[in-house]
């Protein structure tokens, strides 16, 4: 079963909002329970990418700092 999320791109002058599943990992998401808890997205309007760590049935982005100091 695919979760999706209800998020906000968290990118300057994006202001897309939406339902959106995660844009990597996705063979963590065919069980009913995911097996991990930091997931990746990626915007449909600006195609900019992001994390966010799953809290109980929702996600909470990572800053955008995180994810550029983890591509180096």
């Amino acid at each position: 079963m695919l979760t999706s999320y209800w998020l906000r791109c968290p990118h300057a002058g994006c202001n897309w909002f939406g339902s959106l599943l995660p844009a990597a990992n996705a063979d963590a998401w065919r069980s009913a329970t995911p097996t991990t808890n930091l997931v990746n997205f990626e915007c449909p309007r600006c195609h900019g990418q992001w994390q966010g760590r799953v809290v109980g049935d929702d996600v909470k982005p990572l800053p955008l700092e995180k994810m550029a100091a983890a591509s180096v």
